[in-house]
């Protein structure tokens, strides 16, 4: 009998050896597992730079800093319009204009407002490149005129018009940009 007992105490100290070796390799297997987890989501997220303070944002001005703030947080929208064939205003021979349209807009809102407001707005267009001579549109200087005008006509009839005023640049809310993504003059 002398012999049961110590083979039962001979049995216990491996036992327990192998219970803490088991649960030693779990907790490193979690850690690497945990580790590399960690550094493919901060591969795969890119480095992005952290959130700038309010420090810096004062220091850029708090005009600047709610644009850029506005800009990073979403993408842009786009709306097309259907393509424009126009007579364009010419003393000889008739000559015609086809563009191509798209437009930036503050969100997506507006791009559903335009769909709403479709009908005024390509009446304002239609009217508008009508008046256009080859002259004034056939330069760089006259495209881009043109497209601020195209831009406000269509604030304009949305209810996002300026009031009046001046100020440079691009507005805030509604559409913000018109460009031309097609343009032939024949």
């Amino acid at each position: 009998m002398a012999k049961k007992p110590d083979a039962a105490a001979a049995a216990a100290p491996p036992a327990a050896g192998k219970k803490k070796s088991l649960l030693l390799i779990i907790v490193i297997v979690v850690v690497v597992l945990v580790a590399g987890g960690g550094a493919a989501a901060w591969f795969l997220l890119g480095h992005q730079k952290p959130a700038a303070s309010a420090h810096d944002k004062e220091d850029k001005g708090d005009e600047h800093a709610e644009e850029e703030d506005e800009k990073s947080k979403k993408p842009p929208v786009f709306v097309t319009l259907e393509p424009f064939t126009v007579n364009l205003v010419s003393e000889g021979s008739d000559r015609y204009l086809q563009v191509g349209i798209d437009v930036k807009v503050s969100n997506a809102a507006v791009g559903d407002k335009i769909k709403v407001y479709l009908p005024d707005i390509r009446n304002g267009v239609l009217l508008l490149l009508t008046s256009k001579k080859v002259d004034e549109i056939s330069t760089t200087e006259g495209k881009n005129r043109l497209r601020e005008e195209i831009r406000d006509l269509m604030n304009k009839s949305m209810g996002y018009a300026r009031g009046g005023d001046d100020r440079p640049g691009p507005p805030k809310n509604g559409v913000l940009d018109v460009l031309l993504t097609a343009f032939v003059i024949q």
